[in-house]
């Protein structure tokens, strides 16, 4: 399990380290981040003043991994499928929960707009 948690955390480094790069550029190397070689408040000093959702979510995961929550879906309570974090590790919510989210969702906007 503790290196499994430590790959999540990688991943979703990763992900954190190119949203960075892209839209803010960074001083540090991508090894250096993603190899964990900084700590966790300078990765938050790194993350200050930023108000891209995309780096919310990712920061939300990493709170999720430490408190061990990470890939556990917030609808139904079971893991999410690993090939949909490995592409999404912000991701919250199984296939199975989001279909349904969307469909409930797409459903109250249609009643909302025609009444």
């Amino acid at each position: 399990m503790q290196r499994n948690k430590r790959a999540m955390r990688r991943a979703v480094l990763a992900r954190m380290f190119d949203l960075l790069e892209e839209s803010y550029g960074v001083d540090i190397s991508r090894e250096e981040f993603i190899g964990e070689m900084i700590s966790p408040h300078e990765v938050d000093a790194l993350l200050s003043f930023k108000s891209d959702t995309r780096l919310v979510e990712l920061r939300g995961a990493l709170e999720r991994i430490a408190d061990g929550s990470f890939g556990i879906c917030i609808g139904c309570k079971t893991e999410i499928e690993p090939e949909l974090l490995q592409r999404e590790p912000a991701r919250r919510m199984c296939a199975r929960c989001e279909r349904e989210f969307s469909r409930v969702t797409e459903t109250a906007e249609s009643d909302a707009l025609h009444p």
